[in-house]
């Protein structure tokens, strides 16, 4: 399922680029709606906010819409599987954030660039949206009572369909910049209509290393004959030797909103304090007091809290503790929190000198590994070749490597004209030899992959029929437009945010979904 969540992906990102999110967020869910409840799911709003782009800044609601409107599309997606580990493995909150921050410089340009958008404009877009409709028809009372319930008034209901009609004219008229010769659109699709399926072999690299076992001996003769070799992998490896504090917290918290009177969710904490110095379980405690309906069910357990990780109130306060400390009462931007720690990780770093023997043995079993994942690979391609069935050299092949067993497996049917090979990833020396082949045939050589290297045969061989070009044509030309459209108008938001002045409120992130930002 999460393969196929991936591979929506990019569907979601350029159905964004076209709707008006913003607006369909506003009609569909109202304010407040959104935080995280403790199935997954997002419910109940912050005063804070997400990010401030060229000075303007993205409220935490309406990030909040924008992440729980994605978390719906995926849940649907996935048949109603999505978890918030999942949401999270995914990505979401950043695809989220990264859109509103998108959506606003682009709106901004338009604004610079004297884009306007008519009175008449905005109440058609009212007037066909079906959120307004009661029993078929348009419901100026509806109207009314969703724009005021989401925006406060109609004036700043407009004003947010003002600016979602000025995204799409500008993504619009970027995109009408793009051509398309027919001739790179046969190209395109004669590529696409070159297809392949292929039987490997891959010689694992973590079963090469595994059987590779370089003695003490050897690892000393290494560190001494190349020093200047060990220093400079330590060197660009330094955030594997340096080791920051981490401390795994448990807290009680009472929501209170910034600047807002905060003497009652201080007087809670002091409260919890006070149960909890006189012996009262931690736990208990959180059950009966915290806010955090996202930790409650767990003993309010937020997990390790590292530097710039969470708010830094919090986060420093946090990293002041050691193991089964109880904090004083800390303001953040949520409100006031009592803090436990059950764990601390201390910070920690390797030297140059206590870690060239480590150093040492990889590099000697990665440079050992290579050369062995070579050689078998090597003998493999030899013996293939002496297959006297065509197309079926490799189906019969068995082998060992240490304990794991070796066995040939199939891609599928793949794009020979693309960039990736199924199940091996970006191989162009492969994909440009599988171009050359015919449907039997023994790929000439051993291909290096990230995961180890790679010896392969032709299963199947399609190619493009030209007689079949006139009747596809048109709508390959259109095919190539939406993927150049696309790229273009990527390019060019991108262009855009480099050149913003984006701050990301990673403390208010961190709160929302953990360690995201």
């Amino acid at each position: 399922m999460l393969d196929a969540l991936r591979a929506n992906k990019r569907g979601i990102i350029t159905w964004a680029i076209v709707a008006g999110i913003v607006v369909i967020f506003a009609i569909n869910f109202g304010p407040g709606s959104f935080s995280r409840t403790a199935d997954g799911g997002f419910s109940g709003g912050t005063a804070q906010y997400a990010a401030r782009v060229n000075g303007e800044t993205i409220g935490a609601m309406e990030y909040e819409k924008q992440l729980a409107r994605m978390y719906e599309v995926y849940r649907a997606q996935s048949g109603g599987q999505l978890t918030r580990e999942l949401a999270v493995q995914l990505g979401l909150p950043s695809q989220a954030l990264d859109m509103l921050i998108e959506r606003r410089v682009v709106v901004q340009e338009a604004k610079r660039r004297g884009l306007r958008i008519q009175d008449d404009e905005i109440r058609d877009e009212i007037a066909q949206n079906p959120g307004f409709f009661v029993n078929g028809k348009f419901d100026r009372e509806a109207y009314r009572d969703i724009a005021r319930q989401n925006f406060g008034s109609e004036a700043r209901f407009e004003d947010a369909i003002r600016d979602d009609l000025l995204y799409r004219h500008m993504l619009a008229a970027v995109a009408q910049t793009v051509k398309v010769p027919e001739a790179e659109a046969r190209a395109a699709w004669e590529a696409s209509k070159d297809k392949a399926s292929l039987r490997y072999v891959i010689f694992p690299r973590t079963a090469l290393e595994a059987a590779v076992k370089p003695t003490d001996a050897e690892v000393k003769e290494l560190a001494a004959k190349d020093p200047a070799r060990v220093q400079a992998f330590y060197e660009s490896n330094k955030a594997r030797f340096e080791q920051k504090r981490r401390v795994k917290v448990r807290h009680v918290l009472a929501r209170a909103e910034p600047g807002a009177d905060d003497a009652a969710a201080r007087k809670k904490i002091e409260d919890a304090k006070a149960r909890v110095a006189k012996g009262e379980d931690f736990a208990a405690v959180v059950a009966a007091l915290s806010e955090d309906e996202n930790t409650k069910a767990r003993g309010g357990d937020v997990g390790f809290v590292a530097e710039g990780l969470f708010d830094d109130a919090f986060a420093q306060a946090a990293l002041a503790l050691e193991k089964g400390q109880v904090s004083e009462p800390v303001r953040s931007s949520s409100g006031w929190h009592l803090l436990r720690a059950d764990e601390v990780v201390p910070a920690r770093t390797v030297t140059l000198e206590q870690a060239i023997p480590e150093i040492a043995r990889e590099l000697l079993v990665k440079e050992r590994a290579a050369r062995l994942g070579a050689e078998r690979a090597e003998a493999a391609l030899a013996a293939a070749r002496k297959a006297k069935e065509p197309g079926k050299a490799l189906a019969g092949f068995q082998g060992k490597l240490g304990d794991r067993t070796l066995a040939p497996e199939e891609t599928g049917t793949f794009e020979a004209g693309g960039e990736i090979v199924p199940k091996l990833g970006l191989v162009k020396e492969l994909l440009a030899d599988v171009r050359a082949a015919k449907a039997g045939a023994l790929l000439p050589r051993v291909y290096e992959t990230a995961a180890g290297p790679v010896i392969a045969e032709v299963v199947s061989r399609e190619q493009p029929d030209p007689a079949a070009w006139e009747q596809e044509k048109a709508a390959a030309i259109e095919r190539l437009r939406t993927q150049k459209e696309y790229a273009v108008v990527q390019a060019w938001v991108k262009s855009l945010r480099d050149a913003s002045k984006v701050a990301v409120n990673d403390g208010y992130l961190a709160q929302v979904l953990p360690g995201q930002r």
